[in-house]
């Protein structure tokens, strides 16, 4: 007999397997996701949220996007998950422009920023807000992806941002970021 039977449950509550109806809102999730909302809700172009393992970051993301997709006229919402620290500043952009809808996302960074703030703008005639979260950011350790968020959070149009970045990581998140001081500022 398994535990689900044992204890008359539906599905198994301990999987390692992140899956947000199990997420609980801590008073420390609770701040992390009001702060997160305001950062987005007034684009202020970058938030970070960091934790130990296990602190319920990854469900806390998740949440974000949920709370976000369910406002479909007022934000566009990628997630993306980052599983090894060999990404390049090239792919994490035409990632971030594939979710965001570019079609054919261009290789080479001169082509593809011109694209990305095309479909950004777009998103913001629309009366959009473009946000793009990314979790294990920890993984994202060169100084030339750190250049590129700072140069996505200042793409703008007079008075706003056109996309708020929103990273997820582990307590080396905030030593990997050091590397573009002008960033962590």
């Amino acid at each position: 007999m398994s535990y689900e039977q044992h204890f008359g449950l539906s599905s198994q509550p301990f999987s390692n397997a992140a899956d947000s109806k199990f997420f609980y809102e801590s008073d420390q999730h609770q701040e992390a996701m009001l702060r997160v909302e305001h950062s987005v809700s007034t684009m202020k172009g970058l938030a970070v949220v960091i934790g130990g393992a296990g602190a319920g970051k990854t469900l806390l993301a998740r949440r974000v996007l949920e709370k976000l997709e369910a406002k479909p006229d007022e934000y566009e919402a990628a997630l993306l998950v980052i599983v090894h620290s060999e990404v390049s500043a090239v792919w994490l952009l035409k990632k971030i422009a594939s979710q965001f809808g570019v079609p054919n996302p261009a290789d080479r960074k001169a082509d593809l920023l011109p694209q990305l703030f095309e479909r950004l703008g777009a998103i913001h005639e629309a009366g959009k807000k473009a946000v793009v979260i990314i979790d294990e950011a920890n993984m994202l350790k060169s100084k030339e992806i750190f250049e590129e968020f700072r140069g996505l959070s200042n793409l703008e149009v007079p008075g706003c941002k056109l996309i708020s970045i929103v990273l997820f990581g582990l307590p080396d998140l905030e030593q990997n970021m050091a590397v573009d001081p002008p960033l962590v500022q």
